[in-house]
């Protein structure tokens, strides 16, 4: 309705402009709202108010002039009257009312919606929290958000497409097996040192009694064993996350893992491919790349001196990997 009536009031102005009752001017910034008192109307406008200064004219000279230019009203609006210093008032036939209930009716849960994303891919990647621990308040609030996003952009006409990155590979998950291992250890030796940086919550307690219960850990090597608890810890709490979102409604169409690109050979050719260019250089035995070049406070480190592949490593793949898959917006 506040859509229809701005248009009204346009070619309303744009008449006034051609006969020149008004004085051509560029259309300022004027609302068309809901009054807080509803005796004034289903909508109001101060359009003449923000005209007064370039028109030279008293808001309310103004507002008769477009009330009298107002043409074709009649199925729309049922009265139209000047109020105040220059307000217009606007109160609209039932008939508009009946029509509109029923187009919502019609249209159900499409009403709204609009195609102005034209189909446009577009990825929304968000939550993507590390498998190493139960979800937090923190992402919730970015589930909320990024859900939100998804369902706006599609009811936009958008082809949105929910990915959530999976941190599966690295140094976090190493430590999320050391740590329920070590917390396995100590069921029976209390004594048994934690890792330094390990993950303190009462979850690393609870993986490792349902793990062990699963599996006799103390028929493994240390390494086998670690390396066991990492698989199983990060597993479980994947699938507590995939839980805990679907019970807070939010959906998505992949689950993308970092430790796949390595397997299929992208992080490795993304770094081939920049070094080609130029732009990588080993320094103190780790792999720099360099992003000052390009308006960075300084250049970030790919690969570490222990061999092991940062975070910036593998984003820089991973985005490479949503263009290759059509998508020319990501989120």
């Amino acid at each position: 309705m506040q859509k229809k009536l701005r248009d009204l009031l346009t070619q309303t102005l744009e008449q006034c402009f051609r006969d020149q009752s008004l004085q051509k001017t560029v259309l300022p910034d004027y609302v068309v709202e809901i009054p807080k008192n509803p005796d004034h109307g289903h909508f109001a406008t101060n359009l003449a108010l923000v005209l007064a200064p370039s028109q030279k004219k008293k808001p309310r000279e103004i507002a008769q002039i477009i009330i009298d230019h107002l043409q074709g009203t009649e199925d729309f609006l049922a009265k139209i009257e000047m109020a105040g210093p220059g307000f217009i008032n606007f109160r609209l036939n039932d008939q508009e009312w009946h029509q509109l209930l029923t187009s919502i009716v019609t249209q159900k849960d499409a009403y709204g919606s609009s195609q102005l994303g034209a189909g446009e891919k577009i990825m929304i990647e968000f939550v993507s929290a590390n498998p190493t621990g139960p979800l937090h308040l923190g992402q919730g609030r970015g589930a909320a958000l990024g859900d939100t996003l998804c369902r706006i952009l599609a009811f936009m006409g958008y082809d949105v497409f929910r990915e959530y990155y999976i941190n599966d590979a690295g140094q976090q998950v190493r430590l999320l097996g050391e740590s329920i291992y070590a917390r396995y250890k100590q069921i029976s030796d209390p004594t048994r040192a934690f890792p330094e940086n390990g993950y303190q919550g009462e979850y690393i307690l609870e993986l490792a009694k349902a793990i062990g219960a699963q599996t006799d850990l103390s028929a493994l090597s240390p390494e086998q064993a670690v390396v066991y608890c990492s698989e199983q810890g990060m597993e479980r709490m994947l699938q507590e996350i995939k839980q805990d979102l679907a019970e807070f409604r939010v959906h998505y169409d992949n689950w993308f893992t970092e430790s796949s690109l390595v397997r299929n050979g992208l992080l490795e050719e993304t770094l081939q491919m920049i070094r080609a260019k130029g732009g990588l250089y080993e320094k103190e035995g780790a792999l720099w790349i360099n992003t000052a070049a390009f308006g960075d406070d300084k250049d970030r480190v790919l690969r570490k001196s222990d061999g092991q592949y940062t975070y910036f490593a593998t984003d820089i793949a991973y985005h490479i990997d949503k263009w290759r898959r059509g998508f020319t917006r990501v989120i």
